[in-house]
């Protein structure tokens, strides 16, 4: 057996962590073990079940740009700790480039950095990460990415256009979660209070680049034109308190629920009648793939990867056009859509999570 040591920030219940810990309950565990390195010194919504899989998780600090020959020295102090690693994995985007030269200087022998978005926010550390990402391929001995716009972020056009020295892994589902089911449908909507209501749904990170403020200009306008409506946001995040202010501003509060982080987003899924997706920018957005995989009518920016259209569900707009043109785009999608099992479809698009999990585990086990 061997052990590959994954590295991200934290294993809480986001779209990255979620997809990992899809492959990890897959695969053949008697052949490849999942280990992870995380940047934070708090335990993680996950770090109980990777135990109970026969992984280990272990925490450092985060990488602070002020701090940068500390966190190098903590990393291979790391590395120097543990020779067992022979493969590291990591999904830290522009600052694999670190942690991949620690793990380069410590002798491992395979270090793959996984590009996961195609931005930064801006921030005092937008800048750091353009400086870091500029020597990340001096790093690597492999390069994967959720979609080629996400490669090309990361790892630069020269290197992503040939085959050999990038390779798109895609952000695959376990199809049976996110399955139409009517009866599913039906006690989801009474569980959830929900009879004539038209039901929203939007699944990120509370974070900017998940632009939430539009979102609720998006939804103050279909509140103005269609009373009984409302708006669920799932997932957590440093804006919830912001983002729930700006609803209040907008007297859309009442209508405006703030699920949390959950383990059963196909459930509300299967609830709502639209998605709503005006991200800034994303490596992927895998949450649009369970969507359509629910058969669900889906308006996204136009800044979302086109690799994730699969079919006539999902529509893009401009972060240009105006919240009551989002609003009205998204309610004659309503209109049109008739909900269906998508899965058979889905997984002819390459997103059955047991593909993913098989390259996955021959890659690992060849190299």
């Amino acid at each position: 057996m061997i052990r590959v040591l994954h590295v991200v920030t934290i294993m809480n219940r986001n779209g990255l962590e979620n997809r990992l810990m899809d492959i990890y309950r897959h695969i053949d565990r008697n052949k490849v073990q999942f280990d992870f390195l995380t940047h934070r010194l708090d335990d993680g919504a996950f770090d109980s079940e990777i135990k109970s899989l026969g992984g280990k998780v272990y925490h450092i600090p985060a990488l602070n740009p002020l701090h940068t020959f500390r966190y190098l020295k903590t990393v291979r102090s790391f590395f120097r700790e543990h020779k067992e690693y022979y493969i590291v994995h990591s999904h830290i985007n522009a600052f694999s480039t670190f942690v991949l030269y620690a793990a380069k200087k410590e002798g491992v022998k395979v270090r793959i950095a996984h590009s996961r978005t195609w931005g930064a926010e801006k921030s005092w550390k937008t800048l750091f990460k353009y400086i870091s990402k500029a020597f990340i391929n001096g790093q690597v001995t492999h390069r994967f990415g959720c979609s080629q716009q996400a490669g090309e972020w990361l790892f630069g056009r020269r290197w992503v256009k040939e085959p050999n020295h990038f390779k798109v892994i895609p952000n695959s589902i376990e199809l049976d979660k996110f399955a139409f089911n009517e009866a599913l449908r039906n006690e989801m909507r009474k569980k959830l209070g929900l009879n004539e209501e038209i039901a929203f749904v939007n699944v990120s990170r509370l974070e900017p680049q998940k632009n939430h403020s539009f979102l609720l200009k998006i939804f103050k306008e279909i509140i103005n034109d269609n009373s009984n409506v409302r708006l669920y946001l799932i997932g957590e995040g440093w804006l919830k308190d912001k983002i729930s202010r700006e609803a209040e501003e907008l007297k859309i509060s009442e209508s405006v629920v703030f699920v949390g982080n959950i383990n059963n987003v196909g459930d509300y899924l299967n609830a709502m009648d639209a998605f709503i997706f005006p991200s800034l920018f994303e490596g992927f957005g895998t949450v649009t793939i369970e969507a359509q995989c629910c058969g669900l009518p889906i308006i996204a920016s136009d800044t979302i990867p086109p690799e994730t259209k699969i079919s006539d569900l999902l529509e893009f707009e401009s972060l240009n056009s105006s919240p009551k043109i989002w609003a009205d785009h998204i309610m004659r999608l309503i209109e049109k859509t008739s909900r269906i099992d998508q899965r058979a479809l889905v997984k002819k698009a390459g997103y059955d999570i047991n593909d993913t999990y098989s390259f996955l585990q021959n890659f690992y086990l060849e190299v």
